[in-house]
């Protein structure tokens, strides 16, 4: 709960019904999901304590991690990953009232959801396929424009909160599809009992630099989960790496951090 006892505030990116508003409800049950226009303005809002919490979508298990999101969290010192959930993700075909698979022209979408339904699309060439930003914007379009020849591709909650029909579920091409997001806020929060957590360090350019590095967490029994390269945009070619690491305790980490030393932040415990 909020410091005034009202139900907590969630940033998310999109509108309502999209499955990072889902993903929030599920991290946070009970709270006030707030859609923002990008994943930047959502942290942004976070670090400027308008609202108590953020969720960020940072991998899919079809498409991969979403790097820039790490970027994000790494910018901004002040916010710690508190959480994680895996969603599982469930595209659904959804018009407004009265439509008709068999009469559809057009279907609308982000393009990742449509990729995601590519092989059922298929099923029918005759339809257009139009991108958008959002996959719940898009429902929230096809149902404002009324037009039943007209659908999207998005989560059910979307077709609930926007007053759309769902004409069909699960039409995505790949039934083991799912997305991780994580719980942002504000500081170092309560004591957790994750075993988890992300760390960023930006490590010295020399040969071996990040063997020794990696080598600093498997010594102490921490594992890697996986690991991001991103660019350090303040020196051309030079690189930063950002870690989730599994099988983790506060002093075998603390120590493996001091040993790897040079810029680094432990982007959070969960």
């Amino acid at each position: 709960m909020s410091s005034d006892g009202a139900a907590p505030n969630v940033a998310y990116q999109g509108f309502p019904g999209a499955f990072s508003d889902v993903a929030a409800r599920t991290l946070v049950p009970g709270a006030q999901t707030c859609g923002y226009p990008s994943f930047d303005a959502a942290i942004d809002a976070l670090d400027a304590a308008e609202v108590d919490y953020a969720v960020l979508p940072v991998e899919n298990a079809i498409a991969g991690s979403v790097p820039r999101n790490y970027e994000l969290i790494w910018e901004r010192p002040a916010l710690q990953v508190r959480g994680e959930t895996v969603l599982a993700v469930e595209m659904c075909l959804i018009g407004i009232a009265g439509a008709r698979i068999e009469a559809l022209a057009e279907i609308r979408s982000h393009p990742v959801a449509l990729e995601q339904v590519r092989r059922f699309a298929d099923r029918y060439p005759a339809w257009r396929r139009t991108t958008t930003t959002d996959t719940a914007g898009a429902v929230r379009e096809i149902v404002a424009l009324g037009d039943p020849t007209v659908a999207a591709v998005g989560p059910a909650l979307a077709a609930e909160l926007h007053g759309g029909t769902i004409l069909a579920r699960n039409v995505q091409d790949e039934a083991e599809n799912y997305t991780r997001f994580f719980l942002l806020a504000r500081g170092p929060g309560e004591a957790h009992g994750g075993t988890r957590a992300c760390v960023g360090i930006a490590i010295q350019d020399r040969p071996g630099s990040l063997r020794d590095a990696l080598s600093a967490f498997a010594d102490r029994a921490i594992d890697l989960r996986f690991l991001i390269a991103r660019p350090d945009r303040r020196v051309p070619f030079r690189y930063r790496f950002f870690c989730e690491l599994t099988n983790v305790d506060d002093a075998r980490l603390a120590a493996a951090l001091a040993t790897i030393g040079g810029e680094q932040r432990l982007l959070g415990r969960y």
